[in-house]
């Protein structure tokens, strides 16, 4: 299945996007055996999570699979992947597992709530080893110790970036935030 799955990202996406998929695959599957998530099901996501990142007319492809998105999303395409991911994994690649689509749809903007599997690919989309940004060896070493205190760091260093580049920050991620710090981070 797997295999099948590769050979069809690697078609349909940029070769430096399918080694960023396959970096998060793996991430993933490390990260769901250090946390005790599904290995297999934390794998698939990962490796599907930016099957809609390089998709054609985004806006248009949601229309059609019937993907709703809030005001934002439309105004930032970079957003919209999550949720179209989704449901192209659902619609294109046979995914009918909730949970894998749910953490391909989150893993962007996250949420309030998020399972074990949405902050699994929520924080290896971040921490995959391709990925080379200042502090990004700060993340991996917080990753491998506490989940959460992880996807809080990786969110200070987004919140810094939309600052400094002025750009609207998702209320999903402040959600995702003041879950995590009142739940006992």
């Amino acid at each position: 299945m797997y295999e099948e799955i590769k050979d069809r990202l690697k078609k349909s996406l940029s070769e430096k996007r399918y080694i960023h998929s396959l970096g998060v695959a793996d991430e993933a599957k490390r990260l769901a055996d250090l946390y005790g998530a599904n290995k297999e099901k934390a794998y698939l996501a990962g490796l599907l999570h930016d099957c809609a990142k390089e998709a054609e007319n985004p806006i248009k492809k949601c229309s059609d699979l019937g993907v709703e998105l809030d005001d934002m999303m439309k105004s930032n395409k970079g957003l919209i992947h999550g949720p179209l991911g989704a449901e192209i994994a659902r619609h294109d690649f046979g995914i009918t597992d909730e949970e894998i689509l749910s953490a391909i749809s989150w893993h962007t903007v996250g949420k309030a709530g998020m399972t074990l599997l949405e902050k699994i690919i929520y924080i290896a989309d971040m921490t995959e080893i391709n990925r080379d940004f200042d502090g990004v060896d700060k993340l991996r070493k917080a990753v491998s110790t506490n989940l959460d205190e992880a996807i809080l760091l990786s969110i200070e260093k987004q919140l810094a970036r939309f600052s400094k580049s002025k750009k609207a920050i998702h209320p999903n991620m402040v959600y995702m935030w003041n879950d995590i710090v009142s739940n006992g981070n």
